[in-house]
């Protein structure tokens, strides 16, 4: 009914966006595209990756969670 639509929560002043790509939850301030998590917008389109730190299943600077899509695996292994 309403096609693709980014979800975003805010919780503790935290805004954070579903990735289109690979479903994962991110913070959308750190990633420079509004749909996707900060390792999909490197891998598609060249940006700057978050150099993350996982703990406790997320990194603590994007809260990315280590999803990849299909497609993203293909062009990063």
């Amino acid at each position: 009914m309403y096609g693709n639509i980014n979800r975003m929560i805010v919780k503790n002043n935290e805004i954070r966006r579903t990735c289109s790509e690979c479903g994962s939850d991110y913070y959308a301030a750190s990633s420079p595209m509004q749909e996707l998590c900060p390792e999909c917008a490197h891998f598609l389109y060249g940006y700057e990756n978050c150099p993350h730190d996982f703990q406790n299943g997320r990194c603590v600077k994007c809260h990315w969670d280590g999803s990849s899509s299909e497609y993203i695996k293909t062009i990063r292994d």
